[in-house]
């Protein structure tokens, strides 16, 4: 098999039970090369893994989330196009063929996102008749959330295979442009994770570059990240999802919007934090959601600097990438009748506002 010139960069933590099935599906790929960056494990995976695999492994000091290990791997990659994957991740034959071809046919992208089909206990990507789309790349919406693509929809009612142009690559299982994302700055490592790729997504769009989603590139997504991650409408969404989603959606919000452009959707902001906030007392987050605010404050010097380049950045208005489409829940959270018309009216209310300011953001 011909190598590919592709860095294959693998985020680890605690992989034991699935790091070696993502490795074995990356090695039928024949890339160049392969980074294991592990953050922080203590399981032995990674010393397993490098035992058997041709790989390099690269050790961060600590726990440090998957922005810091990402950036790492795309720091000491020796290739241009560099495959960004997730120890729950598995390739399906051929996967990584299709997005180097992808991206190959169109040189102004800079970030590609393969199709996850969601895996584990209750989800079967194996069988055509019962697999679910669970990340198929999304929407900006002006609030400084994503409108996913194909949420949780059944593989058997998508069209055929293309690759088509979104706002936000879902950084499970993505390849890239190691320059151009280096020279957006990479991950954000202030967010550790969650947001973290919509945040460099806006930042590659304000640089005027495009991002895409190789549907015939097929991935299967396994659990997600232990003690966060969530699965399907029995899930209870953890505490420590509801801190981070309090801290680093604004992260992402106050060092991407321009000044102007946040005063002008104050009460959009005001509407869905109100509404939100009901979802968190219900919960009994609000301690982990009052945590997340306080974080927030005492890393404004960071992020005022983390403003300051990405300003620097921009010949892009946030107008040409904001939206207001309808929000994403996850299944089962929203579909009682009650939470089925407050999702309903807040859409609704989200989208007059958006209608009525657009015309004045730039």
């Amino acid at each position: 098999m011909k190598v590919m010139a592709v860095s294959v960069v693998v985020v680890n933590h605690q992989g034991e039970g699935r790091l070696r099935a993502c490795l074995e599906s990356i090695f039928a790929e024949a890339p160049d090369e392969v980074l294991l960056v592990d953050s922080g494990s203590d399981d032995g995976a990674e010393l397993e893994a490098e035992r058997d695999f041709d790989l390099r492994l690269i050790r961060l000091a600590g726990n440090l989330g998957p922005s810091a290990a990402r950036n790492r791997g795309l720091a000491e990659a020796r290739n241009e196009q560099v495959l960004l994957i997730d120890n729950d991740v598995i390739l399906q034959a051929g996967a990584l063929t299709s997005l180097v071809e992808a991206m190959d046919l169109d040189p102004g992208l800079s970030l590609i996102q393969a199709r996850s089909l969601l895996s584990g206990e209750g989800f079967h990507p194996e069988d055509p008749d019962r697999a679910l789309v669970h990340y198929d790349g999304a929407g900006f919406h002006y609030l400084g959330l994503l409108a996913l693509r194909h949420w949780y929809a059944p593989l058997r009612d998508m069209g055929p295979a293309r690759t088509v142009a979104v706002d936000c690559a879902i950084s499970l299982c993505c390849l890239c442009r190691r320059d151009d994302l280096l020279a957006a700055g990479g991950y954000d490592e202030s967010m550790f994770i969650l947001w973290e790729d919509t945040g460099l997504s806006y930042v590659l769009g304000l640089m005027g570059k495009r991002i895409a989603v190789a549907e015939g590139a097929v991935c299967w997504h396994g659990g997600g990240t232990r003690d966060l991650s969530t699965r399907g409408s029995k899930a209870r969404i953890p505490k420590q999802r509801s801190f981070l989603q309090s801290r680093n959606r604004w992260i992402f919000v106050l060092t991407s919007y321009r000044l102007w452009t946040l005063l002008l959707l104050v009460p959009g902001f005001l509407l869905y934090g109100l509404v939100h906030l009901g979802f968190v007392v219900s919960m009994g987050h609000l301690g982990a959601w009052m945590r997340g605010k306080w974080a927030l404050l005492g890393l404004m010097p960071t992020l005022w600097r983390r403003r300051r380049f990405i300003q620097r950045l921009r010949i892009a208005p946030d107008k040409a990438l904001l939206a207001s489409p309808d929000l994403t829940f996850n299944p089962g959270l929203a579909e009682t009748p009650l939470k089925s018309t407050v999702r309903r009216l807040l859409d609704r209310g989200l989208s007059l506002w958006y209608s009525i300011v657009r015309w004045a953001l730039r």
